[in-house]
C-alpha cells in the first residue's frame, strides 16, 4: 500500500512538473525587428559660410576676418534673410608653425569665422551663396536640407516600422509551420531624421571665368527612419 501511494506521489510530481514545459511550448516567443522609410521634401536650409585669412600679424588677420564677416552679414540681410536667422557657427584663430631645422616656429596665424543661416526660400539658396561671396565670404562649409516640422512623417515611418516587423514574423512562423497568436512587446529603437545626402551645391565652373553664372543648389529629399523591435508569441 505504501508503494503505491509513494508512485502515485511521484506520478503527480510529475504530472505538475510536466504541465508548465507543455504550455510554455504551445506559446513559442519570437524577437523580430522591424524598419520604415519615408522621404519628405525639404523645407528649410540650412547654409554655412565664412571667412579664412591668414597673417604674419595675428590682430590682422582677425581683423581682416572681422570686417568681411560683417559684410557677408550686411549682404545676406539685403538679400531678404531675418537678422534671426543668421547665427555664428563657428570661430577660432590658430597659430601657423614651421618645423624646419628639427624647430618649432610661430610663422603666422590663420583666422576663422563662419556664418549659418537658416531660409525656407528653398530655390533662394544658391542666390544667397552668391551674394555671401560676393561681399568677401572665401569658405562654404556645409548646405544642409531638412524640415521644419517632422512629426507626421515620424509616425508614418514608425507604422511602416511596425508592418514590416510584423510581416516579418508572419513569413518566420510559416516557415516554421506556426502562425503568430499575439503580440508580446513593442519597443520603439529610434527614429532619424536626416538629409538624404542627394543634394548638391558647386560653385558653377562659368562663374570662376567671370561669366555670371551663379551657384547651383539642389535640394534632395530628407528621410526620415524609423526602426522598432518586437516580440510575437506563436503557436
Amino acid at each position: 500500500m505504501k508503494k503505491l501511494l509513494v508512485l502515485l506521489t511521484c506520478v503527480a510530481l510529475l504530472a505538475l512538473c510536466a504541465g508548465p514545459a507543455l504550455a510554455e511550448g504551445e506559446g513559442t516567443k519570437l524577437s523580430v525587428s522591424g524598419n520604415g522609410t519615408v522621404l519628405v521634401e525639404s523645407d528649410l536650409a540650412i547654409v554655412t559660410v565664412g571667412v579664412r585669412e591668414a597673417s604674419a600679424d595675428v590682430l590682422v588677420a582677425q581683423a581682416a576676418v572681422n570686417e568681411k564677416i560683417a559684410a557677408i552679414k550686411q549682404a545676406l540681410l539685403d538679400a531678404g534673410v531675418q537678422e534671426t536667422e543668421i547665427n555664428t557657427d563657428s570661430i577660432n584663430i590658430y597659430a601657423n608653425y614651421d618645423y624646419s631645422d628639427n624647430t618649432e616656429v610661430i610663422v603666422g596665424y590663420t583666422a576663422n569665422n563662419s556664418l549659418s543661416v537658416r531660409t525656407t526660400d528653398i530655390d533662394n539658396v544658391g542666390a544667397l551663396i552668391d551674394a555671401a561671396f560676393a561681399a568677401g565670404a572665401n569658405t562654404l562649409d556645409n548646405v544642409q536640407f531638412t524640415v521644419q516640422d517632422d512629426s507626421e512623417a515620424r509616425e508614418q515611418a514608425l507604422t511602416k516600422a511596425v508592418e514590416d516587423a510584423r510581416r516579418k514574423a508572419d513569413v518566420l512562423a510559416a516557415a516554421a509551420g506556426m502562425q503568430v497568436a499575439a503580440i508580446e512587446s513593442i519597443a520603439e529603437s529610434g527614429v532619424y531624421t536626416y538629409d538624404s545626402m542627394r543634394n548638391f551645391a558647386q560653385m558653377d565652373a562659368a562663374a570662376t571665368e567671370g561669366s555670371g553664372a551663379g551657384t547651383l543648389v539642389q535640394a534632395a529629399l530628407v528621410s526620415v527612419d524609423a526602426s522598432v523591435s518586437m516580440d510575437f508569441i506563436l503557436q
